[in-house]
C-alpha cells in the first residue's frame, strides 16, 4: 500500500519528539567513530540513533525486534524515511559502536534539558540497585577458594621438593619452573617415548614431566582468577566483570548469589542525568567514582546531593564538604535511636553525661570512662580516619555491668570501651540537621519518588530485569541507552500536560 506515513503519525506524537531531540544533538563523536569504519553505512548513523531510542522508549531491547519493528510498524517507517530498514547484525553492530559514545549521549541530552528549563543541575538524587548479568548463574570463582588451594599447592612442592619453609610463592614457583625445563631436556636427551593408555608404563621421567606440568597450570590459573578477580571476593567465568551479589530477586528463595552489576543512577527533576556501573555490592564506594563522573560536565550546576542511609560514611562526608556540596544523607542510625529500646540502652554513649572540662563519659553508676589513645583506621579505598577510645576498667562489680556491656566477642568482658569518630559524628549531626529542615524534608520525598521511580520504571516499566550483554563497558552502555528511553518517555509526558516547570514534589499540609 502506498500512502503517506507522515499524514498518519500524530504531531504530538513521541517518534516526531526523538526525531526533533537526536536532530539537536551534538553527534560529531558518533559520526567519525561511524563514518571510520571503512564499509558503506546501510543506515546513516543519526536515524540509526532515533531507530534505537525509540525503540528503547518502548521496551524493545532485541535487535531482530528491532528488526522487525522497522520493517512492519508505521512509526519505524516514518523514521527511517523511505530508506531500508536494517538487519538484526548491522544494529547490532551499531549498539558496539554506541558503548564508546554512551555517556556523551547523555550528556548532550541532559544539557538539551537545561536549556530548555526541564532541569537545573541543582540537586541530585542519587539510588543504585543490583541487575542480574547474563552469565551463567554458578561460574562462581571466590577468592577464599582459589587463596586456600593455592596455599595448599605451595605447601605440598614444598615439602615434596624439599625447598626452604619460609619459601615465598614467586620463589616456589621459579624453583617448579626450573626442576621442570630440567626433566624436559632430559627427556629430550635420553630420547623418552611417552606412553599412554591402557597396557602402557610410563617411565619415572614421563611421570615428572607430567606432574611439574600439571603444577605449573594450576600455579597459572590460580593466578590467573586473582588477577581477573582484582580486590573483589568473586567473580563469573563466563562474565569476568561481573560480582556475586545478594539479589532481592531470589528464584530459589534461599539467598542465592547471583553474578550481578551495581548500577547507579542520579536523577533531576525526574530525569535521569547519570549512569554508573559498579562491581560492589554495596553503594558505600560508589559515590566518589560516580560523582567523579558527572561533576566535569555538571560541576557548576551542582549544589546539594541527596542519597540514603546506604551511601554513609566519613570518606563520603568529607568528599561532599571539600567539593563544596551540602549533604542530605539519611544517618544509619536515624530509626533505630528513635527507638524505646535504644533510649534506654545505658551502654550507648549518647545516654551518658559527658564532661567537657575532664574529657570523661559518666555512665549510670557515676564510673569515669576515661579517654584512652586514638586509634587509625583506613579503608580499602585508602581513607585514613581518627577513632577516639574512651575507657571503664571498674567495671566488675557494678551492678549495671550486663546491661551497660553487651560485646559480641567478649560477653564476660570486665570493662567498658565506646570507640566513635568526631569527624564523622560531627558529619552526621550536620546532614541530620539537613535532611530535617523544610528543605530537607522535600528533598527526601523527591529522592523517594524520583531516584527509586526510576528503577521502577527501568524494571517494572520497561520489563528490563536481566543484562543482555557481558562486560562493565556493554552492560553501562545498554543501561544510559534505556535511562535516554525512559528521559524521552518522561519528556513527552511533560509536553503533553503542558508541564513547563521543573517536576519538584513537596510536602502537603
Amino acid at each position: 500500500m502506498n500512502f503517506d506515513v507522515d499524514a498518519v503519525i500524530p504531531e504530538d506524537g513521541k517518534v516526531r519528539l526523538v526525531c526533533n531531540i537526536v536532530e539537536r544533538m551534538n553527534l560529531s563523536t558518533v559520526l567519525s567513530a561511524y563514518s571510520s569504519k571503512g564499509r558503506k553505512p546501510v543506515l546513516d548513523p543519526i536515524t540509526f540513533l532515533k531507530v534505537i531510542l525509540f525503540c528503547y522508549s518502548e521496551g524493545i531491547f532485541h535487535s531482530r525486534k528491532i528488526e522487525t519493528f522497522c520493517k512492519f510498524d508505521l512509526r519505524g517507517h516514518f523514521i527511517l524515511g523511505g530508506k531500508k530498514a536494517p538487519d538484526h547484525s548491522t544494529i547490532c553492530r551499531f549498539e558496539q559502536m554506541l558503548a564508546d559514545h554512551s555517556q556523551d549521549l547523555l550528556t548532550e541530552f541532559v544539557q538539551l534539558l537545561q536549556e530548555d528549563g526541564h532541569v537545573d543541575l541543582k540537586t541530585l538524587y542519587i539510588d543504585g540497585t543490583k541487575i542480574e548479568s547474563t552469565a551463567n548463574r554458578y561460574t562462581f570463582v571466590w577468592r577464599k577458594s582459589v587463596e586456600k588451594n593455592q596455599k595448599k599447592l605451595m605447601d605440598k612442592i614444598i615439602c615434596e621438593l624439599g625447598l626452604p619453609d619460609g619459601s615465598t610463592l614467586d620463589e616456589v614457583e621459579e624453583h617448579v619452573k626450573d626442576r621442570f625445563k630440567e626433566v624436559r631436556n632430559l627427556c629430550s636427551r635420553n630420547r623418552i617415548k611417552f606412553v599412554y593408555g591402557i597396557g602402557h608404563r610410563k617411565t619415572q621421567e614421563q611421570r615428572d614431566y607430567e606432574r611439574l606440568k600439571e603444577v605449573m597450570e594450576r600455579f597459572s590459573a590460580y593466578r590467573n582468577h586473582l588477577m581477573l578477580m582484582g580486590i573483589r571476593n568473586s567473580y563469573s567465568k563466563t562474565d569476568h566483570d561481573a560480582t556475586f551479589m545478594r539479589m532481592k530477586e531470589d528464584h530459589m528463595l534461599n539467598g542465592q548469589l547471583k553474578p550481578a552489576y551495581n548500577i547507579q543512577l542520579a536523577s533531576s527533576g525526574a530525569f535521569i542525568v547519570g549512569v554508573m556501573g559498579s562491581q560492589k555490592s554495596n553503594d558505600l564506594h560508589t559515590l566518589k567514582p560516580f560523582l567523579d563522573q558527572m561533576l566535569p560536565a555538571y560541576g557548576k550546576s551542582l549544589k546539594n546531593i541527596v542519597a540514603d542511609a546506604g551511601y554513609e560514611s566519613e570518606e563520603n562526608y568529607g568528599y561532599l564538604e571539600m567539593k563544596n556540596l551540602t549533604a542530605y544523607i539519611k544517618p544509619s542510625n536515624y530509626e533505630t535511636k528513635k527507638k524505646r529500646i535504644a533510649k534506654q540502652n545505658i551502654g550507648r554513649r549518647e545516654n551518658m553525661i559527658y564532661l567537657e572540662d575532664k574529657d570523661v563519659y559518666v555512665c549510670k553508676a557515676g564510673k569515669h570512662l576515661a579517654r584512652g589513645r586514638d586509634r587509625k583506621t583506613k579503608t580499602a579505598s585508602g581513607f585514613v580516619d581518627t577513632v577516639w577510645t574512651y575507657t571503664c576498667r571498674e567495671c566488675e562489680a557494678c551492678p549495671h555491668a550486663s546491661e551497660c556491656i553487651r560485646t559480641r566477642n567478649n560477653v564476660n568482658s570486665t570493662h567498658k570501651s565506646i570507640q566513635f569518630s568526631p569527624s564523622f559524628e560531627q558529619h552526621r549531626m550536620q546532614s541530620e540537621a539537613n535532611i530535617m529542615s523544610d528543605a530537607g524534608i522535600n528533598h527526601r520525598i523527591n529522592r523517594s519518588i524520583q531516584a527509586e521511580g526510576a528503577f521502577s520504571k527501568l524494571k517494572d516499566g520497561l520489563g528490563y530485569t536481566r543484562f543482555r550483554h557481558r562486560s562493565m563497558k556493554k552492560v553501562v552502555s545498554d543501561i544510559v541507552l534505556v535511562a535516554l528511553g525512559i528521559n524521552l518517555n518522561k519528556l513527552h509526558s511533560k509536553i503533553l500536560n503542558n508541564q513547563t516547570e521543573i517536576i519538584a514534589y513537596k510536602k502537603t499540609a
